[in-house]
């Protein structure tokens, strides 16, 4: 299962908030941005969903008995040719979590009420080997979120998910 990644689209209930990441401006791949806890398929997972648990647990210290699987989402697809199998799911508090330092250098909640606002989203280019690609970015408070991170965030505004929030 090569360039099969899984994410938890997490949502704290207390804050009415998404949990996103920012990554350790060390890493190898995705340096300093904005993603979901979640990550690659490893051997040792059962499923996809467990890679996103799994991942949930090693960046923030959440135990999957912490959180309420709500629903598969669409998959994304990256110019880096990964599908990303995104993972609805909820939870009370992310209080206590643990950030795994070699992996994530800031928790970041951003509101849904931000989040679902279609003016914080637009269409940008950028060039990559010589060629122009599009993407989606969401800007809110100096936060930057593009590619497939944003993409997930608006497919979480545009489908079934935010009656769950009711």
């Amino acid at each position: 299962m090569n360039n099969i990644a899984s994410v938890i689209v997490l949502f704290e209930k207390n804050s009415k908030s998404l949990v996103l990441t920012i990554r350790n401006p060390f890493m190898r791949s995705h340096p300093g941005e904005i993603c979901f806890p979640g990550g690659r398929w490893q051997d040792g997972d059962q499923t996809l969903l467990d890679t996103g648990l799994r991942e949930l647990k090693e960046e923030l210290g959440i135990g999957a008995n912490r959180v309420q699987l709500i629903s598969a989402m669409e998959k994304e697809h990256t110019l880096t040719g990964y599908t990303i199998n995104p993972w609805f799911a909820s939870i009370d508090s992310i209080v206590p979590y643990r950030l795994n330092p070699g992996e994530v250098s800031e928790l970041l909640m951003l509101p849904v009420n931000a989040i679902c606002v279609s003016d914080n989203y637009k269409e940008i280019e950028f060039k990559r080997d010589g060629l122009t690609f599009k993407t989606i970015q969401f800007l809110h408070e100096s936060k930057f979120v593009w590619g497939a991170t944003a993409r997930i965030m608006q497919q979480f505004c545009k489908t079934d998910y935010l009656n769950f929030l009711k």
